[in-house]
């Protein structure tokens, strides 16, 4: 994990483009709420395809 599940449910809530992903694409039942790990943009490697992240981020 990149960053704490904390900061990517900070950087999620603040997210205009955060969009959930659909169960039916694998997502792991322990993250609940809005957090980056469970955003449609979020790879699997954990990286925003959007490249917002970083700018949200810097910005807490």
């Amino acid at each position: 994990m990149r960053s704490s599940t904390e900061t990517y449910k900070e950087v999620a809530e603040r997210c205009s483009a955060y969009e959930k992903k659909c169960s039916c694409k694998g997502l792991s039942n322990d993250v609940t709420g809005k957090s980056c790990l469970n955003c449609d943009h979020f790879t699997d490697t954990e990286y925003c395809e959007l490249d917002l992240y970083d700018p949200i981020v810097k910005n807490l």
